[in-house]
């Protein structure tokens, strides 16, 4: 064949399959232009270029709730300056007139008619026996979630509202002593003008009765099923104080510090798109999953405090009380200062003071954990101090700092709070005019497990169950039934390589011991959905260790360590149906997350 019919041919054919051509092209295109879009949207703001500790620490507004009412509260979205820059500006300073900030958009909460609702939210300011009624208002756009889903793990109704552009919440006070109702049960999630709500939701207005045993650092976050990990991260989140007489007493008499040397801290990890928007992963690498995927844990590269990236704060050379939160989605934090001089005096965990301060070089909070500490400053006067994390996973020049303290403030004419920081003495000063004594058990013990299983996707499944029942998912039959009225011994066998911080609603409990133990979770029976575990061979180990004089307190969040049974005792008090989860937030979403029910006859 001649080079003449050749191309002759080619050409009838090039022309033949042309349109053709032109439209795989054209899809080429605007799939390579998606991806392109997507990478771009994807591409990370590194950390390193950021400039740390010039920002000042922002205090959250505070709502006086201590003589009752009813609150509105919005729930919206904002633009809002987390400490973000894209350059310092022409002078190449960070700090100045000229820096090019990167705002961000958050979500969160906000007292109706206020100018825009704020990341963290407003600090609610309650006193004990003092009752409140709260309307937590959904006012998010009518755009779906800001993250991508997994729908793999959401139920059919959460997914439907999604679909429809639509964004179920449901907040929770955490730590709060509240009837059912107004709990912030994961079901009983509603939507933007309660136009779709779950399966246990009941009512608008939420009641507390502020009845806590004592005066505690509580704090306040949404709770939606298998999605909070995503609406806690975009911001939705803040403090809830509950005063008491003895706590008042305590700042009138000068013993505690108040007013500005009392400052709120909720500490957070996150993570940022080159233009400064929130990014949290979408995906796992499992093969044959769904895509978006729930991820195993989330660790960011940015450390937040109050909303702001690295902050420093101002004092003067006196004691400050810090209400200090961990509000990450996993990560913990083992918090010093730089200056081994310099350290936290504990006066009260996560349900109440202490009977009298704890002296602590290093401070460890886990997801869901608060404290409530003095730092001393007095005579610091010139001086500088960085709060630093040493958990496993913080790198040093980022996340393992937290924020910086500057002792430049001069002196006010309020006196000095007189709670005792000196250790020859052995720390006297009393907070609590009785001792921290357990209560006596009237019902039953219950032996629960911590599983790690495997889903049908190979991912990595966190449970709760017990030693009889073995390994059981959220939605299985309720296996917890106390009795109204009774106090109850629960043991947490942790069976996992990995610590699991264990938060009970409704109640507060006292660690009573902590004890090794031998044994292996067995996968016993296999059907299509799982595999179910259980704690076979299991055997104690040495003797029960009482907990250390810093976890004495009243508590609602309980540490479990690997190979360890941690035993507490609470009193179920209120009727209805209640949570108890790991606060690893990815490990609540997806599986970690049992029911239990409180009933007048079990």
């Amino acid at each position: 064949m001649t080079s003449k019919l050749l191309l002759s041919k080619w050409s009838r054919n090039f022309k033949l399959y042309l349109p053709f051509v032109f439209i795989v092209t054209l899809l080429a295109g605007i799939i390579f232009s998606k991806f392109s879009i997507s990478m771009a949207a994807d591409s990370r703001l590194d950390p390193r270029t950021q400039p740390k500790f010039i920002n000042s620490l922002p205090s959250p507004a505070r709502i006086d709730a201590t003589k009752g009412g009813h609150f509105d509260v919005d729930m919206g979205e904002t633009k809002q300056w987390l400490g973000l820059y894209s350059s310092p500006g022409a002078d190449g300073i960070y700090g100045t007139d000229d820096d090019a900030r990167l705002n961000t958009k958050v979500w969160g909460y906000g007292l109706k008619g206020q100018k825009a609702v704020t990341y963290p939210g407003s600090t609610f300011v309650a006193r004990k026996d003092v009752p409140i009624e709260v309307l937590w208002d959904n006012k998010l756009p009518k755009t779906g979630h800001i993250f991508p889903v997994d729908k793999s793990i959401i139920t059919k109704s959460v997914e439907n509202a999604l679909q429809k552009e639509l964004v179920p919440t449901v907040t929770h006070v955490h730590g709060g002593h509240t009837e059912w109702t107004s709990d912030g049960y994961s079901e009983a999630w509603f939507t933007q003008d309660f136009s779709q709500t779950g399966t246990s939701w009941l009512k608008k207005n939420y009641s507390y009765a502020n009845d806590n045993r004592r005066a505690a650092t509580l704090w306040y976050h949404d709770h939606i099923l298998s999605n909070n990990r995503l609406s806690l991260y975009a911001g939705l989140a803040g403090f809830y104080l509950l005063r008491d007489n003895n706590e008042i007493n305590l700042i009138n008499r000068n013993i505690l510090p108040s007013g500005n040397h009392e400052k709120e801290l909720i500490i957070q990890d996150r993570d940022f798109t080159a233009k400064g928007q929130l990014y949290y992963p979408p995906g796992s690498n499992y093969p044959n999953t769904s895509y978006p995927s729930v991820v195993p844990n989330f660790y960011g590269d940015f450390i937040l405090v109050n909303g702001m990236a690295w902050p420093k704060l101002a004092v003067e050379p006196r004691k400050y009380r810090l209400r200090l939160a961990n509000g990450s989605n996993s990560r913990f934090y083992n918090l010093n200062f730089n200056d081994s001089k310099e350290k936290f005096y504990e006066i009260g965990t996560e349900q109440g003071l202490l009977e009298k301060p704890v002296v602590l070089e290093n401070l460890v909070l886990a997801p869901g954990e608060r404290a409530d500490v003095i730092v001393d400053f007095t005579g610091d006067s010139g001086k500088e101090f960085i709060i630093r994390n040493f958990d496993d996973k913080a790198d040093s020049e980022l996340t393992g700092q937290i924020m910086k303290i500057v002792v430049d403030q001069p002196l006010s004419n309020v006196p000095n709070a007189t709670v005792d920081t000196n250790e020859s003495d052995g720390l006297t000063t009393r907070l609590l005019p009785d001792k921290i004594i357990p209560p006596a058990q009237t019902g039953l013990t219950r032996q629960l497990v911590l599983f790690e299983n495997k889903d049908e996707f190979g991912r990595k499944l966190l449970e709760q169950g017990t030693l009889a029942d073995g390994s059981l998912r959220y939605d299985e039959p309720t296996t917890e039934k106390p009795k109204l009225g009774t106090t109850e011994v629960w043991e947490l066998y942790n069976t996992t390589q990995e610590p699991h911080p264990i938060h009970l609603h409704l109640v507060s409990f006292l660690i009573l011991n902590r004890q090794n133990f031998a044994g292996s979770a067995v996968p016993i029976i296999k059907d299509p959905r799982k595999t179910k575990l259980f704690l076979q061979n299991a055997g104690l180990i040495g003797n029960p260790e009482p907990p250390p004089l810093y976890e004495k307190g009243w508590k609602d969040t309980v540490v479990v360590n690997p190979g360890e049974v941690v035993r507490i005792i609470a009193t179920f008090d209120k009727p209805g149906n209640y949570l108890w989860h790991c606060h690893i937030l990815e490990h609540e979403d997806f599986d970690m997350m049992r029911r239990f029910q409180v009933v007048a006859t079990p």
